[in-house]
């Protein structure tokens, strides 16, 4: 029993650390690129034991927010978490809750339409020209193989479009957990007329400000593609979230 406490107390020591360590970046103005300390100042600075100091770096690392350059010149390199480091730790809780793939659909259907009003009330200069440019592509590529990795990629920026950063982090998490899903589905050519038909709308309420009509054009399209994807494939709506299929 005492060995387990020990351990208990010494990931919590180097949680505590890592959290000064955040604290200490944040403080500093560092950006991505920059250097932190080198092993021996930090052991002085934190006061703190070799292994705990060598712990809190490693769990910053596997969290995005450092990585360790190997070398005589290398260390603790500041980096910037970034969505899939999200994804893959969202992954993780659902593969043992057990979520599934219709879960996911359920929670897209939720907030797709309020991201897309939000969309429609908040989007830039820039992000519509970003909106623009990707349905351009998507029509280019109506039939070709990059249609879904497109189709992704428009409701991504919607997401980000939405002047909520956490709307746009759920978004691009959420395709990023059902990207091998949907790579092993397809959609057929009379879906994809359908799912750009309602892109065009979404596009065009987001280009007016009217942001009932993108919530209106949006519901319409999430709740049509989660009925195509049931009925085309029940047994793949069914599947488990994987850890690790990001």
């Amino acid at each position: 029993m005492q060995p387990m406490v020990d351990n208990a107390k010494k990931a919590k020591r180097a949680l505590s650390l890592a959290q000064d360590i955040v604290r200490d970046i944040e403080a500093g103005a560092h950006v991505p690129g920059d250097r932190l300390p080198r092993e021996e100042e930090m052991l002085a600075r934190y006061e703190v034991a070799r292994a705990t100091l060598r712990e809190a770096l490693r769990f910053l690392e596997l969290q995005g927010v450092i990585y360790l350059q190997l070398g005589r010149s290398g260390g603790p390199v500041v980096a910037r978490p970034q969505t899939g480091d999200f994804a893959s730790s969202l992954s993780l809780i659902l593969h043992f809750m057990e979520a599934d793939l219709r879960g996911l659909l359920e929670l897209r259907e939720a907030i797709a339409p309020d991201v897309a009003a939000y969309a429609a009330q908040r989007a830039t200069t820039g992000d519509l020209s970003a909106l623009v440019d990707c349905l351009k592509e998507l029509e280019r590529n109506e039939a070709g193989s990059q249609f879904e990795e497109l189709n992704r990629r428009f409701h991504d920026l919607l997401g980000w479009a939405s002047g909520n950063p956490l709307f746009g982090l759920l978004t691009s998490s959420m395709h990023l957990l059902t990207r091998e899903f949907s790579s092993s589905l397809g959609y057929s050519a009379q879906e994809r007329a359908v799912q750009l038909r309602f892109l065009r709308r979404v596009l065009e309420a987001v280009r007016t400000g009217d942001a009932q009509a993108a919530r209106q054009a949006m519901t319409r399209l999430v709740s049509g593609s989660a009925s195509y994807l049931a009925e085309r494939s029940p047994e793949l709506v069914s599947q488990r979230i994987r850890w690790g299929q990001i």
